[in-house]
Order: structure tokens, then sequence, then C-alpha cells
């Protein structure tokens, strides 16, 4: 048994149909803002979700990223899979079974997460509360602000290598 996300419920934005569902790992492209980059894939259909739960699965790490590779089309050699697996088990290692929780830039986070700040995959957030929670009360609040190319533009972390050597 190992604890993974199935998706919680229809709340606020959800393309996918599919019941009793796992969430794929993050697919994030270089355009976080079109979804990738806040909302969860379902593991079948790959349309997206907003909300998942912490639940337990009778499956390794191992054999759920597999089916997620297999169901995206693309092909994985056995490292992949071991990285993906890894990854996986340290970003749910602190969440808890049952919690209800969201995607950001690369990590999980628990919806009640509040003053949170983080370096993501991709750009910086600072949230006194997760727009994915405001979007409960207010749903426009997410695609207001997870959804605009400028926040991700305006926040993008900058690669230091990169930046030193264009200053050579």
């Amino acid at each position: 048994m190992v604890k993974y996300i199935a998706k919680a419920n229809d709340d606020v934005l959800s393309h996918c149909q599919c019941v009793d569902t796992l969430a794929a790992g993050p697919a994030q492209l270089d355009c976080p803002w079109c979804g990738c980059g806040w909302l969860f894939s379902c593991i079948k259909c790959r349309k997206a979700f907003t909300f998942g739960r912490v639940v337990d699965v009778d499956r390794s790490y191992t054999a759920i990223v597999h089916e997620d590779f297999t169901n995206r089309g693309g092909s994985a050699d056995d490292e992949d899979i071991e990285h993906g697996a890894e990854w996986m088990a340290a970003a749910l290692a602190d969440l808890s079974v049952g919690d209800i929780v969201v995607y950001l830039d690369g990590s999980y986070l628990p919806l009640e997460t509040e003053n949170f700040a983080y370096d993501g995959w991709h750009a910086q957030h600072d949230f006194d509360r997760l727009p994915h929670a405001i979007a409960l009360e207010q749903p426009s609040a997410l695609r207001d602000t997870l959804g605009v190319k400028s926040y991700w533009d305006e926040r993008e972390l900058v690669d230091e290598e990169v930046e030193d050597e264009a200053d050579e």
C-alpha cells in the first residue's frame, strides 16, 4: 500500500468525468498558465481537475508511474520510471490519507495551506491563501491568478547559469 492522489470531486474546474480515478504525475510544460502548472490530470482520460484526495492504493509507485507513462502514449525506460516513483514518494511523504490537496508548480499542497512561499519548477509563489481554496468561494480566482500568463512571467525563476553565461 502506498499513498497516492485520487480525484476528490468536480468542484471549481473539472473536465474529467472518470469515477474513482487516480491523478497522473505532473506533466508540467513550459506553459504552466495553461493548467499544467496548477491542475491535476486524470491518469485515464488525461483531462484536468482541481482537487485531489490522498488515498491508500494497493499498488507500488513504480506500477503507477509505469501506467502513467503508458497512458500518455510515451515510453519510458526503467530509470525514468524509478525516478518518477522516487519523486512521487517524496512528494507525498508529508501528506496524510484523507487530505484534500491541490497541485502547484511541482508540489502537492493541502488545500488549507496558508502563508505559502515557494520556488516552484517555473516560478516563485507567495500566497496568504492558495487560489484553489479561494476559488471555492470565488470561482474565477483560480483562472484570474494561475491561469494568466503574466502571473507566471512576472514570477519566473531565472536560471542563474544561463544568466551568468549571458553576462560574459
